[in-house]
């Protein structure tokens, strides 16, 4: 489809796939309070919904998000899950200034005893004009500026989990992110939209 990006990112985090969950897949959408640039505009439950289980209220559920990108623009972004396999797979429809899919999957490193990788793909396609018009000619822009949100938010989210783990073990406020590599689709992956493919 002209004008589509698919953009798949991995990030390694210090922390089993259910404390991730709790904080990317909860159904009170805390991204805004670990990821810098990202505010939530609204929080909408739909009135006929079972939210009998976690689960149940987190597909009833739809965020209205803004992120700040790099470059100085915003994007204002709508989630509504429509599908949660706790604690390894969220898939979400986009709607507003990015149409489309993203998908969210949680797998343990067998490698590192409480780490987890996590593999983000947005399958979108830009809606507004200006986007639209520039998209043949600026997408390495509009990827690079994707790139840098996302190494913000899995900063973000790393500092996050760094601190609840703190806090739990009665040690000082002190947090370090080292940065670590992660692979997506056999390369290496900088958190960077360039890593994806477009579609023309």
């Amino acid at each position: 489809m002209p004008g589509r990006y698919n953009l798949p990112s991995c990030w390694l985090l210090p922390a089993g796939p259910e404390e991730i969950w709790a904080l990317v897949a909860g159904s009170d959408m805390s991204w805004p309070r670990w990821w810098p640039g990202c505010t939530l505009e609204e929080l909408a439950t739909a009135p006929e919904a079972d939210t009998g289980t976690d689960d149940a209220r987190l597909l009833a559920t739809t965020a209205a998000l803004q992120f700040r990108a790099a470059l100085g623009y915003r994007l204002s972004i709508s989630i509504r899950p429509t599908r949660a396999d706790f604690p390894r797979l969220i898939e979400f429809d986009a709607g507003g200034d990015l149409v489309g899919t993203g998908r969210i999957r949680l797998s343990p490193d067998p490698r590192v005893p409480q780490r987890t990788r996590m593999l983000i793909d947005w399958r979108v396609t830009p809606t507004r004009p200006w986007m639209r018009l520039l998209t043949p000619v600026a997408r390495p822009v509009f990827t690079a500026a994707h790139s840098m949100l996302m190494r913000r938010g899995e900063q973000g989210l790393r500092r996050e989990l760094r601190r609840n783990q703190a806090t739990r073990q009665g040690r000082p406020n002190s947090v370090r992110t080292p940065v670590e590599k992660c692979t997506v689709s056999g390369g290496p992956d900088t958190g960077s939209p360039a890593a994806g493919t477009s579609s023309s």
